[in-house]
């Protein structure tokens, strides 16, 4: 899975707040799970039949095939597992991402990015203060991670409706990454929570 199709929290987070909807990002982060549509039997030979209802797409179907056999031969490898992982969350099967995300921690612990998506995964199933463990986690040994600074806000905000904890940990994300390219939209939204509050 190539990284810029990858949408992760951070930037549908980031669609939100350039549409100023305070929940849409949520909304926007669910659809963006793919729709699994009927088998294309283009993709099948003449006279095959149709794949089975609940089958995953070719596609994802193929390179999950492929990513296990690496992982098979190369078992201490982690990115194999990590990548699994991706595939997964694309697919919405947010479980079976986070057996993967878990799997690659066990051999790489303290992979800021992959605790971000392993967090993410929790947040999307509606374990909030799970996500928030982990992402406080992250932020134990890498106080300025962006994208875990940034997930922070979405779950507390989302997730848990707390304001000030959100505003909190996005105007520490501004104040650790001063040249954070969204700096701008950010800003806007923490003020638009501001004025909410009053």
């Amino acid at each position: 899975m190539a990284p810029a199709k990858r949408i992760n929290l951070l930037f549908g987070g980031l669609v939100a707040l350039l549409g100023g909807f305070p929940l849409v990002y949520s909304l926007v982060y669910l659809e963006r799970a793919p729709v699994i549509q009927s088998p294309a039997t283009t993709s099948l030979p003449p006279g095959h039949p149709n794949l089975p209802e609940n089958h995953p797409p070719l596609d994802y179907a193929r390179e999950l095939a492929a990513l296990e056999e690496r992982s098979r031969a190369e078992p201490q490898n982690p990115d194999y597992r990590t990548r699994i992982g991706n595939v997964y969350y694309d697919m919405g099967e947010y479980e079976k991402a986070i057996e993967a995300y878990e799997q690659s921690l066990a051999l790489r612990p303290q992979s800021p990015s992959v605790e971000t998506d392993l967090a993410t995964c929790y947040h999307l199933l509606g374990q909030h203060d799970r996500a928030l463990e982990i992402l406080d986690k992250v932020l134990q040994y890498r106080p300025h991670f962006a994208q875990a600074l940034f997930n922070k806000g979405i779950v507390l905000h989302s997730g848990r409706n707390d304001l000030k904890g959100a505003i909190a940990a996005w105007e520490e994300l501004l104040r650790t990454n001063p040249n954070l390219p969204q700096r701008a939209d950010i800003e806007q939204r923490i003020e638009q929570l501001k004025a909410s509050q009053r």
